[in-house]
């Protein structure tokens, strides 16, 4: 509930930026990547144009981390929530 009350102020502050949290590191898996890696995720999710282009973005980054989290032995959190989804009902992203 809070989470969709969070989205839902996002979206109705007209904020310029998707997901203003992320540059916190307040995201599934960026405790196993460098403060440069969270900072070039947040910036290429930033700079999506398609929603076929974010989708593909988000399965490697996915493989990357299942395969971190593997080789460190740690566990990721579960996946909660879509980012393509959320930027392009925010207008951010276009569908394809």
């Amino acid at each position: 509930m809070l989470k969709n009350l969070a989205l839902l102020t996002l979206l109705a502050s007209g904020m310029a930026s998707a997901f203003p949290w992320y540059a916190n590191g307040g995201y599934r898996g960026a405790e196993l990547m460098t403060p440069q890696e969270r900072q070039e995720y947040v910036t290429h999710l930033q700079s999506m144009h398609t929603l076929n282009e974010c989708n593909a973005y988000m399965a490697a980054h996915e493989k990357e981390l299942q395969k971190r989290a593997a080789s460190s032995h740690a566990m990721l959190g579960p996946v909660n929530g879509d980012p393509c989804q959320v930027m392009l009902r925010m207008g951010r992203i276009k569908n394809n």
